[in-house]
């Protein structure tokens, strides 16, 4: 229920970008001066509604004071993310950062022609849509995806002075793989079902929006998604995760969070309504994401291990 209704905004936002394409003059004007002004009101935007897309959601959810059970969980997530930090560092072991495939070999073309794939499906996005893309989890976990076939191709070559760059690539392995899964998850079966049939009231509806789910970039980024994150991060240099991974990506899914609900929801742009901070419900949705991580983090890593004892048997 909550992975449903975390992911029904995804659905109106898309199609709206379907719709012929505002004058400049719709835009609001905004600075970080909005934001940052103490004496501002919370919600920059008329109505709560980013350019009108989002009168569609019941007001109480767009304007308005936050629940007290926002406030409550954020504080609870954000001492339980300080309170487990791995000790006695969170970095990754030496031996851990050198996981990547050979120069080279079949695995190492993969990735290269994984990274310069991906690159061209966020190339071919932005022009198709726009740069407001990037405020999503979806196009946010696929620009991950394409970073991380990006730097697992050019590892082999980098001396260990990139050390840095080896942590980055170490630690979007768990994140890319939790969030294609997330992703590929809710839109196939959660939200794409629901859209179709409480959203799609007509024939003609029914049809265009099958006409867009199959779209060619939508395909990619929910659809192809989840097979490139497993074979970057798993078949290509298979490991089992540790305690590290899920901590940081708990941290990156806070980071998200935190600019969802203190950036988009004051500038009116809500992606998910299931996560608005003025329903008493909101703690129950948040729990659950939270919980979607961890659940991932273990039934990924049951797997992973079968994999990696039938490739040892197979050797």
């Amino acid at each position: 229920h909550i992975m449903i209704t975390a992911s029904i905004l995804s659905g109106p936002k898309k199609m709206a970008d379907k719709q012929p394409k505002k004058g400049n003059e719709d835009v609001p004007c905004l600075s970080l001066k909005d934001f940052l002004d103490p004496w501002n009101k919370w919600v920059v935007v008329p109505n709560g509604s980013w350019k009108g897309w989002f009168d569609w959601l019941p007001e109480k959810l767009r304007v308005g004071p936050w629940s007290p059970m926002a406030p409550i969980f954020l504080i609870t997530y954000i001492a339980t993310i300080i309170y487990t930090k791995p000790q006695p560092t969170i970095e990754f072991d030496y031996e851990l950062t050198r996981l990547f495939p050979d120069a080279y070999s079949t695995c190492w073309y993969y990735n290269l022609i994984g990274f310069l794939w991906t690159l061209f499906i966020l190339h071919t996005s932005l022009k198709e849509m726009t740069p407001t893309i990037f405020l999503s989890y979806t196009y946010q976990s696929w620009t991950a995806i394409c970073i991380r076939h990006g730097i697992s191709a050019a590892a082999p070559f980098l001396p260990s002075s990139y050390y840095m760059l080896f942590q980055i690539h170490e630690i979007l392995r768990f994140h890319c793989l939790v969030t294609a899964t997330v992703t590929f998850t809710l839109w196939n079966f959660a939200l794409m079902p629901v859209i179709y049939v409480k959203g799609c009231n007509t024939d003609i509806k029914k049809k265009k929006f099958i006409k867009f789910f199959f779209g060619f970039n939508l395909v990619q980024a929910h659809l192809l998604n989840i097979v490139y994150a497993i074979l970057n991060t798993i078949v290509s240099s298979p490991r089992r995760f540790i305690v590290t991974d899920l901590w940081c990506s708990m941290v990156t899914l806070l980071a998200y969070t935190l600019f969802y609900l203190l950036f988009m929801d004051r500038m009116g742009a809500h992606f998910y309504p299931v996560f608005s901070p003025r329903a008493h419900w909101c703690i129950l949705t948040y729990s659950a994401c939270v919980g979607c991580y961890v659940a991932t983090y273990f039934g990924w890593n049951k797997l992973i291990s079968k994999f990696i004892v039938t490739s040892a048997i197979a050797s």
